[in-house]
C-alpha cells in the first residue's frame, strides 16, 4: 500500500475490511485507486463509512475499475434502475415490498456468460431500530475448506445458472443462461473458488439429477457456514464494495415493514469463469 494511504481495518481471517482515510466523493489519485484494487482483492469485500455518494460519484468510482456493467435482469420489482442512470439499480423496500433482492446466498448474476466483476451498493435509509444487515463469506474459503476427496470430485464438474430462478418474472422475457465450472480459479489471486450457489445455480451438468441436488445441496450448505463469512452492518451512507469472483452474500430481510433504501452499480467482467 501506498504512503499516502488508506486506512484498513480487517473485519474477519477470511473476509472483509473497512477502509478509512478517503473521501469518494472526490476525485481519487492513482496512488488510491492503486491501494482499493488491492485491498478489494485480498479482502474479497471493502466498506466505506459516512461517504454521501451521488449518482455520478458512483459511477465515477465503479469507473476506476472497468466499465460499468447494466443489469442482465431488467426491470423488476424488487430493484430498477435509477432514471438517467441505466447501470444503477435502486433497491427500495418498504411495507408494500413482496420480496427483496438477495434474500438468498448468491454472486450477482452469475447466470451471465460473463458475470460482473465486483459490485458498489450505497445504502441512503436504514431501519430505524437497525436490521437489514448483509453477510459476506469468502467462496475461496470455503473451497479450501472442502475435504480433498469432494475437491477432486468438484474440480472437473460444471453446472448451469440460469436467471429466471432469481429474477422477477416479466412477461416474455426471457433470462440469461450460462454454465461455468463449479470451481473457478480466480484471475487476480490464483485462488481456487467454489462457484455455485442457490440463487441461480440449477443443476450439475452432466449427471443425474439425484445426484446434482445432493452434491449441490451439500456445498450450498458448506458455503453458508459461518466459518468463512461476516455480517456487516449498515448505516446511512455506508458503502459496500464486493468482488463478485471470490464472495457471496445474503441479504437479510428482518425490517419489514420499514424501509431500506440504497443504490448499487457494477463494473463488467473481462472473461468468462474459468477453471
Amino acid at each position: 500500500m501506498s504512503s499516502q494511504s488508506i486506512a484498513i481495518s480487517p473485519c474477519t481471517p477470511h473476509v472483509g475490511a473497512e477502509i478509512g482515510n478517503i473521501d469518494l466523493t472526490r476525485e481519487l489519485s492513482d496512488a488510491q485507486i492503486g491501494d482499493l484494487k488491492q485491498a478489494f482483492v485480498k479482502y474479497g469485500v471493502i466498506f466505506f463509512r459516512d461517504q454521501p455518494l451521488s449518482n455520478e460519484d458512483q459511477m465515477r468510482l465503479a469507473g476506476y475499475f472497468g466499465h460499468v456493467h447494466v443489469h442482465v435482469g431488467g426491470k423488476g420489482t424488487a430493484s430498477s434502475p435509477v432514471d438517467g442512470f441505466p447501470a444503477i439499480r435502486r433497491q427500495h423496500f418498504d411495507k408494500n415490498s413482496k420480496r427483496i433482492s438477495g434474500e438468498v446466498w448468491h454472486s450477482d448474476q452469475s447466470c451471465a456468460e460473463i458475470p460482473p466483476t465486483g459490485s458498489l451498493l450505497i445504502q441512503r435509509i436504514l431501519p430505524p431500530d437497525g436490521g437489514g444487515d448483509t453477510l459476506f463469506c469468502s467462496a475461496a474459503a470455503a473451497y479450501d475448506g472442502l475435504s480433498e476427496p469432494m475437491k477432486t470430485y468438484v474440480d472437473k464438474l460444471t453446472a448451469m445458472h440460469d436467471g429466471a430462478k432469481l429474477f422477477d418474472a416479466v412477461e416474455g422475457k426471457v433470462f440469461p443462461r450460462a454454465e461455468h465450472p463449479i470451481v473457478i480459479t480466480h484471475p487476480d489471486t490464483g485462488r481456487k473458488v467454489l462457484f455455485v450457489n442457490p440463487g441461480f445455480t440449477t443443476h450439475i451438468v452432466g449427471v443425474d439429477r439425484d445426484e446434482s441436488d445432493a452434491i449441490l445441496n451439500y456445498l450450498y450448505g458448506h458455503i453458508a457456514k459461518p466459518d468463512w463469512q461476516m455480517r456487516f452492518r449498515w448505516k446511512e451512507n455506508s458503502v459496500a464494495f464486493w468482488d463478485n469472483r471470490s464472495t457471496q452474500h445474503y441479504a437479510i430481510w428482518d425490517y419489514w415493514p420499514n424501509v431500506r433504501s440504497g443504490e448499487r452499480v457494477q463494473f463488467e467482467g473481462e472473461a468468462r469463469p474459468a477453471r
